[in-house]
């Protein structure tokens, strides 16, 4: 009896992670792809600000930022894309 219930664990052992890691791998997809939607949801703050700094010699240097949607939308494509590695 001992000598079969040795044999379990020791399958069990061997044949968990082969169980186990592929619903594992669909639920972080699943989760990590719903984070991205949500992230993709988001509106993001439009804030257009201007300074200005005076110099020496009487002018002002001035400096803008205004962001850039589609340099922003490139950048996030980039940073959610699977490359190299695409496992679909």
């Amino acid at each position: 009896m001992t000598d079969i219930v040795a044999l379990l664990i020791i399958v069990g052992g061997i044949a968990f992670p082969f169980i186990a890691m592929p619903l594992l791998w669909r639920r972080m997809k699943r989760v990590r792809d719903a984070s991205y939607r949500e992230a993709r949801a988001k509106e993001r703050p439009h804030t257009a600000w201007e300074e200005s700094a005076p110099r020496p010699d009487g002018l002002a240097t001035t400096r803008r930022h205004d962001p850039n949607e589609e340099l922003i939308d490139l950048g996030d494509r980039a940073r959610h894309s699977r490359w190299p590695l695409s496992n679909e």
